[in-house]
């Protein structure tokens, strides 16, 4: 899926889907998992001394987890400049 700059026609497209990018480079419902992701890593970190890639791999391996939810934990896990800044 290609992603064009604003002022080139085109709109940005969702790392996680098709549908337009907005804030962080999300959708609407992918930017919601993923300030979920994002707030409830500190919490798992100190409970489960786990790091951010063992999180995002529980995420997205639990089958109690939305699709969103997984979806941008892959993205996430894919993108290694999020991972240094989460495991700082």
């Amino acid at each position: 899926m290609s992603i064009k700059k604003k002022g080139e026609g085109e709109t940005l497209k969702c790392k996680a889907c098709s549908r337009e990018a907005g804030e962080r480079g999300f959708c609407p419902s992918h930017l919601k998992a993923y300030e979920n992701i994002m707030r409830k890593f500190s919490f798992w970190r100190k409970a489960l001394n786990i790091t951010w890639k063992d999180y995002l791999s529980g995420i997205e391996e639990n089958p109690l987890t939305g699709e969103w939810a997984k979806e941008v934990a892959r993205c996430l896990i894919n993108d290694g400049e999020l991972k240094n800044v989460a495991e700082s």
